[in-house]
């Protein structure tokens, strides 16, 4: 079980205060529901890249003494089942969807280096369309239950409906989920690639499963 959780700004930040962190721990076990039983479990290995280099960091690790699994508190420049930092695949995402570049466009940008490869370029175009239309009904049920200020929501259906279906409108909800979150105590990631982070940190909450 992976729970995403806001560590600071980024990936430099979080090798060096590593030591000095505070991990949050959740009251209930995510996966049995058991009240006050999460345990420190130690911490493991991962690699997260960016264009330029991979990066060596640890994952810190609690376990459930009653039903036995075990929660990873994944920090929120990564995202789950992806190696690369949510920053890189926050512009890929952006290039595509609200700049509407070209495969070529994109690997261009990308450069000096030849990574990410195009392959792995489409395959998070492609997971984060599959996902798109169910993540922004949930996120719409969710505001609609809100209280704005009159007409508030009608608004953000008018700018949403002038975008192309999908991912576009999801990326471009995102501001209007974090004035949804931050009253509500919601420990929001910061820097580059914080709109992923954000979606892929709410997603983990409301239990939509994977992104992208």
């Amino acid at each position: 079980m992976i729970i995403v959780a806001a560590f600071g700004p980024d990936v430099q930040y979080y090798q060096r205060q590593f030591a000095q962190l505070v991990f949050p721990r959740p009251k209930t076990c995510p996966q049995c529901d058991a009240a006050d039983h999460l345990i420190g479990h130690g911490s493991y290995p991962r690699h997260v890249c960016d264009h330029n280099q991979q990066l060596a960091i640890r994952v810190k690790r609690l376990l459930c003494t009653i039903c036995r699994h075990t929660v990873s508190l994944l920090p929120s420049f990564c995202l789950p089942h992806r190696h690369y930092l949510a920053a890189v695949i926050e512009r890929v995402l952006d290039l595509r969807y609200q700049q509407q570049a070209s495969w070529a466009t994109i690997c261009r940008r990308c450069a000096p280096s030849d990574l990410p490869v195009s392959s792995t370029i489409r395959a998070w175009v492609r997971g984060f369309a599959r996902t798109a239309d169910r993540a922004l009904a949930t996120m719409l049920e969710q505001l609609a239950r809100w209280q704005w200020q009159p007409g508030k929501l009608e608004l953000l259906l008018a700018e949403l409906g002038a975008l192309p279906k999908g991912p576009a409108q999801l990326l471009a909800a995102v501001p209007h989920l974090v004035a949804w979150l931050h009253p509500r105590g919601f420990a929001l990631p910061e820097g580059a690639g914080c709109r992923l982070a954000t979606l892929t940190r709410w997603g983990s909450a409301v239990k939509l499963g994977r992104l992208i």
